[in-house]
């Protein structure tokens, strides 16, 4: 594939994430606009240059030498990121550490490094209610019990939700700490069925049950399991009210149920006491979620009206299970009966998101069931073909999704190109747009 001609500012983000040191040099001792983005928040949620790079340290070497500040936090409304603060290893930290970079409040929680959290403390106690990234607060990003353990002493609120999620330290630590997880819902932390399940604690799930009866029909990312904040403004409590957040989306996976993270993470023991208590349209959503066709077939077998007793969010399964660029599990659902027109994330159907990722066996199934060729989604303005297009640059398996095969299907269901998609700079699509305009001069 031909390289596309891009401003330096995107040279300048590609080799940085690619760890190419030489190309970093040469743009930085070749332009002066390079050079002004040395400390710019260039990168995802407002991340500065060291920040992109802080695994390839011969680019970190070149960055320091031309002025970057490992200490220069990001530029994100929620509140900024640290170089040390978050995914990151003692391992992987400790080279960052001796080339300046300093070890905060919620750095120190998160690598574990008690003495500091310590010192910390005890030079600013204010500092166990201060917000970092995300507007976390250092107990939000405690790997250790002994860490956690003093920040409750020292006065952190063990339910503060932080402020880009609205979720607890709990929340945040079910899957990386559950231990710490474990302690602070025993020291009276606020826990639901998603805690429970992860945990794998049988009695707190049938006390999760017993406390919130509509459990089982909670999703992640969905109704209460959001957040109320718009605009970047933080939310007060009294806002978020019965809300839980949305952090569970990046703990355990966007739009699952407590039955669909049990699947995957619970004992035995603990997932059938949820298929006990799930209702049949719960369990056959379960069984939908994992491609599990007989478990599904079983459960309509027994129960054949469940179908079309889903409600409309029950429903929405279909159009969650596309966003995840699952085929088997939609194409179970379309066998089913489920309605494939439905609207879910985005306000998009199902076969948006399949062209989205390029899922050509999807797109070429929904393409049987009346799809709304060339209709703009209400979101964004977009055609089926132009979500294709936007995927094989910007989508998350853009590297390897069957973008110039899906773009095939679509225009050969009479998805209608704009003049100027002629060339959208990706060699196999643009040969498939190609091949339509010269069979339609006169589009």
């Amino acid at each position: 594939m031909t390289p596309v001609a891009t401003p330096l500012r995107e040279q300048f983000l590609a080799a940085l994430r690619e760890g190419d040191a030489d190309r970093v040099r040469s743009l930085l001792d070749s332009d002066d606009e390079v050079r002004a983005l040395i400390n710019a928040p260039i990168g995802a949620f407002g991340q500065r240059p060291a920040a992109i790079a802080r695994d390839h340290l011969p680019v970190i070497d070149v960055l320091l030498a031309h002025g970057a500040d490992l200490n220069l936090k990001s530029d994100w409304w929620a509140g900024p990121f640290g170089l040390l603060e978050s995914n990151m290893t003692p391992e992987r930290a400790a080279p960052l550490i001796a080339r300046g970079a300093i070890v905060d409040i919620f750095a120190a929680a998160h690598l574990g490094m008690f003495d500091r959290v310590k010192e910390l403390v005890e030079a600013d106690p204010s500092q166990v209610r201060a917000r970092g990234g995300d507007g976390r607060t250092a107990l939000h990003c405690a790997k250790t019990v002994e860490i956690a353990e003093y920040l409750l002493a020292k006065g952190a609120d063990i339910d503060a939700r932080d402020v880009d999620h609205e979720s607890t330290p709990a929340q945040y630590l079910v899957r990386e700490a559950p231990e710490v997880a474990r302690m602070l819902v025993e020291r009276g932390a606020w826990f639901d069925l998603f805690i429970a399940v992860a945990l794998n604690d049988p009695a707190l799930v049938e006390r999760s049950l017993r406390a919130d009866p509509e459990a089982l029909d909670h999703r992640i990312w969905h109704g209460k399991y959001t957040t109320v904040h718009r605009n970047g403004r933080a939310s007060t409590r009294e806002e978020i009210g019965a809300h839980r957040g949305d952090i569970y989306r990046w703990v355990f996976d966007h739009n699952a149920s407590a039955l669909d993270v049990a699947a995957k993470v619970a004992s035995p023991e603990v997932y059938a006491i949820l298929w006990r208590h799930a209702t049949p349209a719960q369990r056959l959503l379960a069984a939908c979620a994992r491609g599990d066709r007989q478990t599904a077939t079983d459960v309509i077998a027994e129960h054949p009206d469940v179908v079309s007793s889903l409600t409309l969010d029950q429903r929405k399964l279909i159009v969650d299970r596309a966003h995840a660029n699952d085929a088997a599990a939609v194409l179970l659902m379309v066998d089913l009966g489920f309605d494939s027109l439905v609207k879910g994330v985005d306000d998009w159907e199902a076969i948006r998101w399949g062209a989205f990722h390029g899922n050509v066996e999807m797109v070429a199934r929904l393409l049987q069931h009346s799809p709304p060729i060339n209709v703009p989604d209400p979101s964004y303005g977009g055609t089926i073909l132009a979500q294709c297009l936007y995927g094989s640059l910007h989508g998350w398996h853009c590297r390897d999704g069957q973008f110039a095969a899906t773009a095939k299907l679509l225009l050969d269901a009479g998805e209608m190109p704009k003049p100027d998609w002629h060339s959208i700079g990706r060699d196999d699509v643009d040969a498939v747009l190609k091949a339509w305009f010269d069979a339609h001069p006169r589009a």
